[in-house]
């Protein structure tokens, strides 16, 4: 793809060096070029239910390069199309998305926000985890020792505690979706693989998940729940130990068929036995067919946490993580005008819905206003001089006429000077302002009206007084550019500082956040201001740091706090 494609203008902030050092293979032409309110960058995955980015967000101000980290990245899922054109699955994944904002543990990936967007994308993007998956980790460097499982195991069953709290079943837990980085374990893809498992496309016999690590009464077509999670946690745990899957490979009827009617692979999980007899007992524990007789996740991270599992990962594994979190790059400077055609295909939709049409009709309605008042100046200035008047006066008449109806369609807002320097009649001016309607009212009582201006034309009457092109000026409405703006968000009064004010923190500051953010329209979740600063919370706040040119990092501090009570 071309660096100079002015819709791909940041194609080249990450070298193949880079691409190689974060874990990620470069973007094909079909990709989009942004998501949302992300960049997109380069390509992380791909899986059944959508397409895996790696992106950053787009900053108010891109005309020059700007540094930034990998902690700053995000992964973006797209959702395949054929799901996101489903409307009963939209709704769906609205409501699974709100569960997921409301998971918070060590252990998951944070999400950060969703939409649909004007290119039709259904999206959702978290945190990027700079480390590897548990899969690569395995593939590069072979199985991991007992303690580094155990370490697994109770990272893990705490992830899986605290999704299955928030009522949500993951469905799809395998190595590539379990993430090692600095601080742990993180797992990550879970929720929205609930909300397409529950879809009308569900119904046609597709599979949601992956036969090797899915459990008996999933790939049975059964309701399932946590124990489900339970079970797919005991294959990837025997996957880490041995570098293999405890029901084998193939074709996806035969991996199914021993899922539900096989035992694991003995090779599998007497080989963990060997080194390590406990952890081969919970893997088989884990793996029961019955969904009752499983432990439950926060059983498996407590047995876990008694077998003094290991507190680092391997030095090779932890040397790569290490890499990738240290890794920091360098923002393409784009040209304004790259800018636009940027910001403009990666709008959202309901913007574009809400905005666009009104702005067309309103220049529609001034079009068509400034076209009929001109042709009323064009027919006044060809009338009026006509009545009683000399053919000559009245060619003369015409031809200021029209030039007096010219101030008019320009917008001008005080064309009476120029009736001064030419042969027309002082009210063509107003006249060609006003609806002839209402040119009566105009005149005020005793002045000269519609039988003064041809003989003033001619040059004979008295001149009008200077006052009276004033007086007729005023009489016509004007808008106000000056007028003040409403401020609804000034009746906030819950904080007057500006102290700094972040994610999860409660109270007044919060409340003032709030209110101001929902005063001025922007969406701060469907618990309004309850002075909680949650994930919606900092998602408008960086929408309002974005859109007034602020540093974006969802903090309302010294700088945020004045741009937020301001005009």
């Amino acid at each position: 793809m071309p660096e100079t494609d002015p819709a791909h203008p940041w194609t080249g902030e990450l070298t193949p060096a880079d691409l190689q050092r974060l874990g990620a293979e470069p973007l094909r032409r079909a990709d989009p070029v942004t998501i949302g309110p992300y960049r997109v960058l380069a390509r992380l995955g791909g899986g059944g239910m959508g397409r895996l980015f790696l992106g950053r967000a787009v900053a108010a101000d891109e005309s020059q390069s700007a540094a930034y980290t990998a902690r700053e990245l995000v992964a973006v899922k797209v959702i395949r199309p054929e799901y996101a054109e489903d409307a009963r699955f939209r709704r769906r994944f609205d409501r699974e998305v709100e569960a997921v904002r409301r998971v918070h543990g060590r252990y998951t990936a944070e999400l950060l926000g969703s939409g649909f967007d004007e290119d039709e994308h259904l999206w959702m993007a978290t945190a990027y985890v700079p480390g590897l998956s548990l899969d690569e980790a395995v593939r590069r460097h072979g199985p991991l020792t007992a303690p580094v499982v155990w370490k697994l195991a109770a990272e893990i069953g705490q992830a899986l505690a605290t999704i299955a709290a928030a009522g949500i079943v993951h469905r799809d837990l395998k190595p590539s979706n379990v993430l090692l980085g600095t601080d742990g374990a993180r797992v990550i893809d879970f929720g929205v693989v609930h909300t397409a498992d529950a879809s009308a496309l569900t119904t046609t016999g597709q599979h949601v998940g992956t036969p090797a690590y899915m459990s008996p009464e999933q790939a049975g077509g059964r309701a399932v729940d946590s124990a489900s999670d339970v079970f797919s946690l005991g294959s990837v745990l025997a996957l880490a130990a041995t570098g293999q899957a405890p029901f084998g490979e193939g074709s996806t009827g035969g991996v199914i068929h021993r899922v539900i009617y096989d035992p694991p692979s003995t090779d599998v999980v007497d080989r963990v036995a060997e080194s390590a007899p406990k952890l081969a007992e919970l893997i088989r524990h884990c793996l029961d067919k019955d969904p009752a007789a499983r432990p439950s996740p926060e059983r498996v991270a407590e047995i876990a946490r008694d077998r003094d599992p290991a507190a680092e990962w391997p030095d090779p594994v932890a040397e790569l993580i290490a890499t990738r979190a240290g890794w920091s790059g360098r923002s393409a400077a784009v040209s304004p005008m790259d800018q636009l055609t940027v910001l403009r295909r990666g709008a959202p939709q309901r913007t574009v819905k809400q905005t666009g049409p009104r702005k067309r009709r309103r220049a529609m309605v001034l079009g068509a206003v400034a076209a009929v008042v001109a042709a009323v100046a064009v027919v006044v200035a060809f009338i009026v001089p006509g009545n009683g008047a000399s053919q000559e006066a009245h060619s003369k008449g015409s031809r200021a006429g029209v030039h007096a109806a010219s101030p008019t369609v320009s917008h001008t807002p005080a064309p009476t000077h120029r009736a001064k320097r030419h042969p027309v009649p002082s009210t063509s001016t107003p006249r060609a302002q006003t609806p002839p309607a209402a040119a009566p009212s105009v005149d005020p009582p005793g002045g000269s009206g519609g039988d003064t201006a041809p003989t003033h034309a001619a040059g004979e009457p008295k001149p009008r007084p200077k006052s009276q092109p004033t007086k007729v000026i005023t009489h016509t409405p004007k808008p106000s550019h000056n007028a003040p703006k409403p401020r609804p968000w000034t009746s906030c009064r819950y904080y007057s500082g500006t102290a700094l004010t972040k994610y999860r923190d409660k109270g007044d500051r919060v409340r003032e956040v709030q209110c101001i953010l929902k005063a001025r329209g922007y969406n701060i979740g469907p618990y309004g201001v309850d002075g909680d600063f949650g994930d919606d919370t900092r998602l408008a706040v960086r929408k309002f740091q974005q859109a007034h040119h602020l540093h974006v990092d969802g903090i309302v501090g010294e700088d945020t706090w004045p741009a937020l009570r301001g005009g």
